[in-house]
C-alpha cells in the first residue's frame, strides 16, 4: 500500500498529539482505514475496559475533524485488550 498525504498526515497527528495521552492510560490508537474522507482507528489496551471511553471517543473524533475539516466522519472501534 502507498500511503496518501492525507493518511502520512493523519498518521503524524495520532502519533505525536494523541498516541501519547493515550498511551499515559494504557490504551493504544491506530488508524485502521481512510476511505472517502472518512478515517476509522482503533483503541486498544487499556481503553476497552475504560469507564470514559465514550467521552474519549467523542473527543478524539472533534480533535481529528477540527485538525482535519475535510474529514466527513471519524469511525472510533474499541477493542479490549
Amino acid at each position: 500500500m502507498n500511503p496518501t498525504p492525507q493518511y502520512l498526515a493523519l498518521q503524524k497527528f495520532i502519533q505525536e498529539k494523541i498516541a501519547p495521552g493515550i498511551l499515559a492510560h494504557g490504551g493504544y490508537v491506530d488508524i485502521v482505514d481512510l476511505q472517502d474522507n472518512v478515517v476509522t482507528i482503533e483503541l486498544s489496551g487499556a481503553c476497552g475496559s475504560c469507564s470514559v471511553q465514550a467521552f474519549t471517543s467523542e473527543s478524539l473524533t472533534n480533535y481529528i475533524l477540527d485538525e482535519f475539516p475535510e474529514l466527513e466522519d471519524v469511525i472510533v472501534k474499541d477493542v479490549s485488550s
